[in-house]
């Protein structure tokens, strides 16, 4: 071997030896990096090649066994100092050195407030999703059935004429995509029934879906013009007028759910949510149900006019007697049961 070489080589190798002894850490964090490096360099030797050929493998080697034996650094984390009480950031090593100083903090999610009332309140969502989205239906299907109560007007004045039969049929349809049994008229393939009176069917027809609406609206309108479109509700049915008195209550009534819908939505944009609560003009903080509980028996949201109620109790009252009533009680719950000029029998349950 050339003695140049020799010398560059011994260079090479005082410059390893005059590293810092004390880099190496964790487990085995004593052990002086020179010591690492002898290892290194007699594991060459045993296989067979000179202290100075191996002396760059057996860096390489170090360096390798240092990075595995040196751990991760890991960022400080909060703690209790359980002797001064004070919170205090601290290394794994500090913890390792003095656990029983120390008492580690276990933060809380931010969000999630516990299995029980993050489950609760994920309910609560989809309720309050639910019950929005009925309301803007209502709207929907409210401002679609707005054009079909004309077709009740229109049989009620045209009821002995040729055409009855099929406006009849009609008005029948319409009060099945309601939700209304109309069965009693109708065969299963959609068409009239033969020997249906056109008369008296329009008299079931137009209460039904009358009560029907009344009853799905009662959320949305007084106690007492509750009451009084169901007690009068059979009696209009009766006549011409009485009808176009009752398609209007209809016509109120689909105003109504279109009218809650906008309210509705309101609130959301300016609260967030229907069961959020807000200041009213009712003088206190209610959610949106008992906002429009009160608003509803506010005077000025009756949906008629005083005269508009005076004719319909009129008129109620000169066809009361063209209806046969009887009052009934069965398992506590009292039923009032009209009988109409065809046999065909309404029950109210009040």
């Amino acid at each position: 071997m050339a003695l140049e070489d020799l010398k560059r080589r011994y260079a090479q190798f005082q410059g390893l030896l005059n590293t810092p002894m004390n880099q190496a850490g964790g487990l085995l964090g004593n052990i002086p990096q020179a010591a690492l490096l002898g290892s290194a360099i007699y594991g060459q030797g045993v296989q067979g090649r000179d202290p100075f050929s191996a002396l760059l493998p057996a860096a390489m080697q170090t360096a390798q066994l240092q990075k595995y034996m040196t751990p991760e650094a890991k960022k400080p984390f909060e703690a209790k100092n359980v002797q001064t009480g004070k919170n205090v950031f601290i290394t794994n090593e500090m913890y390792a050195r003095n656990p029983e100083i120390y008492e580690p903090i276990e933060k809380a999610p931010l969000v999630q407030m516990g299995k029980g009332e993050s489950k609760y309140e994920e309910e609560r969502g989809k309720q309050e999703a639910e019950k929005f989205g009925t309301i803007q239906s209502k709207a929907i299907q409210a401002q679609e059935n707005l054009s079909q109560f004309d077709l009740i007007d229109n049989l009620s004045q045209n009821i002995n004429s040729g055409i009855g039969g099929d406006l009849l049929l009609d008005v029948a349809k319409f009060g099945k995509r309601i939700g209304v049994n109309t069965d009693w008229i109708t065969n299963p393939d959609g068409t009239l029934k033969s020997g249906i009176p056109a008369a008296e069917s329009l008299q079931v027809l137009g209460v039904q879906i009358a009560l029907d609406k009344i009853q799905k609206t009662k959320g949305s309108i007084s106690d007492t013009e509750f009451k009084t479109f169901l007690n009068t509700s059979p009696a209009l049915s009766m006549t011409p007028e009485g009808i176009t008195i009752l398609n209007n209550i209809n016509r109120g009534l689909a105003r109504r759910d279109i009218e809650v819908a906008g309210l509705a939505s309101e609130w959301e944009n300016n609260y967030g949510k229907l069961n959020n609560t807000a200041e009213t003009p009712y003088g206190k903080k209610q959610t949106f149900d008992q906002f429009i509980s009160s608003w509803k028996e506010d005077s000025a949201n009756k949906l008629f006019n005083e005269e508009f109620y005076k004719n319909l109790e009129n008129t109620s009252n000169k066809n009361q007697a063209t209806l046969e009533e009887t009052t009934t009680t069965v398992n506590g719950n009292t039923y009032k049961v009209i009988t109409l000029a065809d046999g065909q029998k309404i029950v109210l349950k009040f």
